[in-house]
C-alpha cells in the first residue's frame, strides 16, 4: 500500500496545497491521477467552506487496485439528503467514485473509493 497523509490549515490555499502533496504518489494513482486531484480539491474545498474547522486532514491511499481518498475535519458534517451550498462538490464525488460515504465521531470524514483503472 502507498499513501500520503497530511494536515493543512483550513484556508483558501488548502486545496492547492493538498493536491501538491500527491505528486510523489502519481505513478501509483495513474491512470486516475487527475480524478484523484479533482476529488481532493472538491472535498477539501467543501471542508474549507462549510466546516468551520481550523485543520483539515487529507489521506490518499492505494492498494489492491483501488484508491481511497479521505478528508476529515472537526466540523458538524452534513446531511446527504440536504447538503449545504449550491456547489457541485458532492455531485462530482458521486460521479467519479465507485463508492463514497462519510463517518462522524471526533472528526467528520468524507471518503471516496475508485478503481485504479478508469475502465473498472
Amino acid at each position: 500500500m502507498r499513501e500520503v497523509t497530511l494536515r493543512v490549515e483550513s484556508n483558501a490555499s488548502a486545496p492547492r496545497l493538498s493536491r501538491s502533496h500527491l505528486a510523489d504518489l502519481r505513478p501509483s494513482l495513474e491512470p486516475r491521477y487527475d480524478d484523484v486531484l479533482l476529488l481532493v480539491s472538491e472535498l477539501v474545498t467543501n471542508s474549507v467552506r462549510h466546516s468551520g474547522s481550523g485543520k483539515i486532514d487529507v489521506r490518499v491511499s492505494t492498494a489492491d487496485g483501488h484508491i481511497r481518498v479521505e478528508v476529515s475535519d472537526s466540523g458538524p458534517g452534513f446531511d446527504v439528503a440536504d447538503p449545504r451550498g449550491d456547489g457541485l462538490g458532492i455531485d462530482i464525488v458521486a460521479k467519479l467514485a465507485e463508492r463514497w460515504g462519510y463517518s462522524s465521531g471526533e472528526r467528520f470524514t468524507v471518503w471516496a473509493e475508485l478503481a485504479r483503472s478508469a475502465d473498472a
